[in-house]
């Protein structure tokens, strides 16, 4: 499975995207756990407390936000697509 990283993550990592190995009954929780800890750089984007996505964390799969689905809990399947953004800022 793809994960992708934009603008400030990407930045911070050094990389674009990773890939993350599947197994059945794998969340979006696990994928951003593996994810921190290859690239312990990003906790404090992803994470607000131990657990707890941070208010920071733009996280998508297939292109929807998983605060509408059912959060850190939603399960992943091997073909989906994972985009972790931080936070969004404009004028």
């Amino acid at each position: 499975m793809q994960v992708k990283l934009y603008a400030s993550l990407r930045q911070a990592a050094g990389v674009k995207m990773m890939d993350v190995d599947f197994k059945i009954g794998i969340t979006i929780r696990d994928v951003l756990v593996e994810v921190t800890q290859r690239y312990p750089v990003l906790v404090k984007f992803v994470w607000k407390n131990q657990g707890e996505l941070s208010e920071l964390a733009h996280v998508f799969i297939n292109g929807e936000n998983i605060r509408h689905l059912a959060g850190l809990d939603t399960l992943i399947n091997a073909e989906d697509h994972v985009d972790i953004f931080p936070p969004l800022v404009g004028g």
